[in-house]
């Protein structure tokens, strides 16, 4: 039986050790070709490897298929072989439309790894079914036999499954990989001049090899997972949304910066939530943007706040006014009193939680790179930004500088807070960058996972073109 079923066995390795693959993709990571393509460049071409697997299977099914159909011809033993034959004829077909998938559509992993499932499941149908019925097929009986080959085939390949794919209660972060930003994204009419890593850090639900790897393998940390985690399709959802977020804010400050169009222009305070107590509620929504007060135009969140401490008391009526969805609506809002807090006193509130709602001028389109390493998420903001700058200026930015950094863009040029910064420390460690830009508040736990790092602390993409223009090695 292994003999006959060499190929099916040799998919169920090759599955396997994928799966092994994907979850270490990170240790190749400082590779870097003549060309400048890094690591990630290389990942999405090695997806096509993945094809094998269907095709070893559609070997071995066909193969198995033939075998069975000349034994019965001269045999003449009936229905248990015309089933066998339709098992493993629903094998060939699910290999070749796995094998067909994954040529056309490598990057679209859910499906093509559902069709792989489905083919393993009917492939272990076709082990376990041949073996038992091995006897009466060959002549040499009629009994049935327990299908022990098979079975201990199946407990083993499922003992390993679950090491290396079972679902636990914790999350796993683990170092991610370099992306030249200048290969990610490049706006029309700009030419790229300098190296500009961004860099990615893998977080994602562990399983329980996980805690092997911990063991052999630097800077892996885990956390439980909380109850109310949204599911794998929202989160993905959300950080993909996230990710064209920090793509729109780079690129318009990018171009804001080299002259081209108006950047970021702030057009109110968009409403995120509001209190159930709040004196606002069932007239202000959430998604709502404030765009006046009283008739006073309000472009942003320090101008309402401005107008709510300076011009508004506790307990008086505003007119507020709103753009919800296409329409523009007034109403008449009541306002409480917030207790006085840091520098400001006591002062009238609508009770609603809101931040700057924003538009993003960018008159030159940006062609964007797909990455199936890279889903989403915002933290390669800052670099992302640094990168078009350097496209748009003509000699570049870096001054000869290897720039690595993360950190997202905020729509007024700030760098905000990422997580992963230990692992991301580390990842830039193991590269040639000569400066690690972070985050300013995450300049020590960045030091602590990578102390022979030269890394600068930033606030701003200013501060980051202020440091390049200083340290020039040109």
């Amino acid at each position: 039986m292994i003999r006959h079923a060499r190929y099916y066995l040799a998919g169920m390795i090759m599955v396997l050790l994928f799966i092994l693959a994907a979850e270490l993709i990170w240790l190749p990571a400082p590779l870097r070709t003549s060309s400048g393509r890094l690591w990630i460049d290389m990942i999405d071409e090695l997806l096509y490897g993945l094809a094998i697997i269907p095709l070893l299977w559609g070997i071995g099914a066909a193969a198995r298929f033939w075998r069975l159909w000349m034994k019965r011809r001269s045999s003449g033993r009936g229905r248990q072989s015309w089933l066998l034959l339709a098992v493993r004829g629903i094998v060939f077909a699910v290999s070749v439309a796995g094998l067909v998938f994954l040529l056309v559509k490598p990057d679209d992993l859910i499906i093509g790894l559902g069709v792989l499932g489905v083919g393993l499941v009917m492939l272990f149908v076709d082990l376990i079914w041949s073996d038992t019925v091995d006897r009466r097929l060959a002549g040499r009986g009629d009994g049935l036999r327990w299908p022990w080959r098979s079975l201990g085939w199946l407990l083993l390949t499922a003992a390993l499954f679950a090491c290396l794919a079972c679902p636990t209660s914790y999350n796993v972060t683990y170092p991610g990989l370099t992306m030249a930003m200048n290969r990610y994204a490049h706006v029309d009419g700009g030419k790229p001049e300098g190296r500009i890593s961004g860099v990615l850090v893998f977080e994602r639900i562990a399983v329980p090899a996980d805690w092997l790897y911990a063991r052999l393998l630097p800077m892996y940390s885990f956390e439980k997972r909380s109850k109310d985690e949204p599911p794998l399709t929202e989160s993905y959802t959300e950080v993909v949304q996230m990710k064209q977020g920090a793509d729109d804010v780079a690129g318009a400050i990018a171009m804001g910066k080299a002259g081209l169009g108006k950047g970021i222009e702030l057009t109110g305070a968009r409403v995120l939530a509001v209190a159930d107590n709040a004196p606002a509620k069932s007239l202000i929504k959430a998604g709502d943007v404030i765009i006046a007060l009283n008739g006073k135009s309000i472009r942003n969140m320090t101008e309402l706040t401005d107008y709510m401490v300076n011009q508004v008391r506790p307990g008086d009526k505003v007119e507020v006014t709103l753009r919800r969805g296409e329409e523009t609506v007034k109403v008449q809002v009541p306002t409480g009193e917030a207790e006085a807090a840091g520098d400001l006193p006591k002062r009238a509130v609508f009770g609603i939680g809101a931040e700057n709602d924003w538009h993003a001028d960018i008159p030159r389109q940006i062609a964007y790179r797909h990455y199936i390493a890279h889903i989403g998420g915002p933290s390669h903001g800052a670099m992302l930004t640094l990168a078009l700058i350097d496209q748009l200026t003509p000699g570049g930015v870096t001054h000869g500088v290897r720039v690595a950094g993360t950190g997202t863009i905020e729509p007024d040029g700030s760098i905000g807070l990422v997580g992963g910064i230990p692992q991301k420390a580390y990842a830039v460690s193991r590269t040639d960058a000569d400066v690690f830009f972070v985050p300013a508040a995450s300049l020590e736990e960045a030091k602590a996972a990578a102390p022979g790092l030269n890394i600068v602390p930033v606030k701003t993409i200013d501060e980051v073109l202020d440091w390049l223009k200083d340290h020039a090695k040109d």
